[in-house]
């Protein structure tokens, strides 16, 4: 059995990073200067330019996406954020998940900022009540 308590980068370590304890970093920097940064404890960035800064949260895929929520996680897409404890972002653009335990599955700058909110998809939609799904 290994053991990496600190964490493992595969890849470029992204100098401006303050890496998380036992952390997963997979990818290279982009031409921009920006790679991976898992900076929350047991997280995992996977991607490029991708920041898993939630407790337990992971991004694995995509690029400029942010895990915030302890226990959150972004699957791909561009510039999505799942900042709820517990949210999620499947995938799309710009997307965000920022109630507890919200999730957007795709599209395009849809927000679930409701508490168990949900939008499954398309274009600027908003599920903000507590319970609400855009369909």
């Amino acid at each position: 059995m290994f053991r990496f308590p600190l964490g493992i980068v595969i890849g470029d370590r992204y100098d401006d990073c303050d890496y998380g304890e036992a952390v997963l970093a997979v990818g290279l920097i982009d031409q921009f200067g920006r790679g991976n940064c898992p900076s929350g404890k047991s997280s995992v960035a996977f991607g490029a330019a991708n920041t898993a800064s939630g407790k337990h949260s992971t991004v694995t895929g995509g690029s400029i996406n942010h895990a915030s929520g302890d226990v959150s996680s972004v699957s791909g897409g561009y510039g999505n954020k799942a900042t709820g404890q517990d949210s999620s972002v499947s995938g799309g653009v710009y997307n965000t998940g920022a109630g507890q335990r919200s999730s957007v599955t795709g599209g395009d700058s849809n927000q679930a900022s409701g508490q168990d909110s949900s939008v499954s998809g398309g274009a600027y939609n908003a599920a903000s009540g507590q319970d609400s799904s855009v369909s």
